[in-house]
Order: structure tokens, then sequence, then C-alpha cells
């Protein structure tokens, strides 16, 4: 397997297992605004870009 795609499978399956896991987060703690409303979403945005810095350098 070649590198850029390896590097496209490693972040899909990073993407999608940490996104996964923060939206079963979001799900099952009880309501509070800082978790529901910055901390959760931000860390979704922080793994995408995550994800977007495996594509582009590699690990």
């Amino acid at each position: 397997m070649n590198k850029p795609r390896l590097h496209l499978l490693l972040s899909l399956c990073y993407l999608g297992g940490s996104w996964t896991l923060l939206l079963w987060l979001n799900f099952s703690t009880e309501p509070n605004l800082f978790a529901h409303f910055i901390a959760i979403p931000s860390l979704l945005l922080f793994t995408g870009y995550s994800a977007h810095q495996i594509i582009r350098r590699g690990i």
C-alpha cells in the first residue's frame, strides 16, 4: 500500500473512532452546557484538524 493511501486510511480510522467516542460521550453525559456546547464540539474540530494533518504530513 502506498503512503498517501495509508495516511488516508489511518486518518479515516482515527477520525471515525474518535468522533464515535465523542458522540457517545455527548449523549451519555448528563446535560451540561459547557460539555455539550463548548468542550465536545471543540474536540470534534481538533480531531478533524488532526486527521487532516495526518493526511498532509503523515504520522
